[in-house]
């Protein structure tokens, strides 16, 4: 009977232990003078996308006046950028559009 009962504290442990995540990695990889080649743009984004407390660390970190220039925080600031949507319009090709019509030479 104790070793049941030892067993399914066990497989609680691993399962609890599971679920956390460790943030110390990425967070170091941003301080980091090399391209941290596992924490680029789609793992930032994914970060953003899930609103984790990992990316308001990355992001409050990255936004320091010291640290914006760090390679390893250009994927974080780059995901920050405001996002602007294509225009489903050309502009037209009016008086003053490049390149010039033959009659504006």
């Amino acid at each position: 009977m104790k070793g049941l009962v030892f067993c399914l504290l066990a497989v609680l442990l691993l399962v609890s232990c599971k679920g956390k995540s460790d943030t110390s990695a990425p967070l170091a990889a941003l301080q980091s003078p090399n391209a941290a080649e596992n924490y680029g743009d789609q793992f930032w984004n994914d970060q953003l996308q899930r609103k984790t407390e990992l990316w308001s660390k990355a992001l409050n970190f990255c936004q320091q006046p010291d640290h914006k220039f760090l390679i390893n925080c250009q994927p974080v600031l780059a995901a920050a950028a405001p996002r602007v949507p294509f225009s489903a319009t050309m502009p037209s090709n009016g008086p003053g559009s490049w390149p010039p019509t033959s009659e504006e030479r």
